[in-house]
C-alpha cells in the first residue's frame, strides 16, 4: 500500500500545528485541511500540552521559539509523559549546538524553515502518520 492510499484509509487524521508566525501557521493548516486532515492550531507554547491532552493529535508540527514555553521544553515534557505522538520540529534555528541531536534523541524530525519547502513539511507529516500507524 502506498503512502497516499494509506492516508485515505483513515477517516480523521488530526495534526496540531504549533507556530507563532500566524501566516505560516495558517498556510500549513490550509494545506493540511485541503488533504482532509483535522487541524488544531496554536501559537502559544503554554497551551500545547493541554491541547495534546484534549485532542490527542496523530502528529505535532512544533516550532522551537514560542512565547510562553520553548518547543524543546514542550518536546521534553511530552516525552516525559510517555506520549509517543510523532513530532516534526520546524524552526528558523539551525541544528547547531546540539539542537538537532536533542530533537532526534526525542524521536522528532528536525526541519529548518529556511531550507524546507512546505510540501516537504507536509510530506514529512504524512510519513510520520504512516510510521505511527505501521507500529500500531
Amino acid at each position: 500500500m502506498g503512502l497516499f492510499d494509506f492516508f485515505k484509509k483513515k477517516k480523521e487524521w488530526k495534526v496540531l500545528v504549533v507556530e507563532d508566525d500566524v501566516p505560516l501557521r495558517q498556510f500549513m493548516a490550509e494545506r493540511l485541511l485541503s488533504l482532509g486532515v483535522d487541524v488544531i492550531e496554536t501559537g502559544d507554547g503554554l497551551t500545547v500540552l493541554g491541547l495534546i491532552q484534549e485532542h490527542n493529535p496523530d502528529c505535532v508540527i512544533l516550532d522551537i521559539m514560542l512565547p510562553g514555553k520553548s518547543g524543546m521544553q514542550i518536546l521534553e515534557e511530552l516525552r516525559a509523559s510517555d506520549k509517543k505522538t510523532p513530532v516534526v520540529i520546524l524552526t528558523t534555528l539551525s541544528g547547531e549546538g546540539g539542537l538537532k541531536l536533542e530533537a532526534t534523541k526525542h524521536n522528532a524530525i528536525f526541519l529548518n524553515k529556511a531550507n524546507t519547502a512546505l510540501e516537504v513539511v507536509i510530506d514529512t507529516v504524512l510519513r510520520r502518520l504512516y510510521e505511527k500507524d505501521d507500529r500500531s
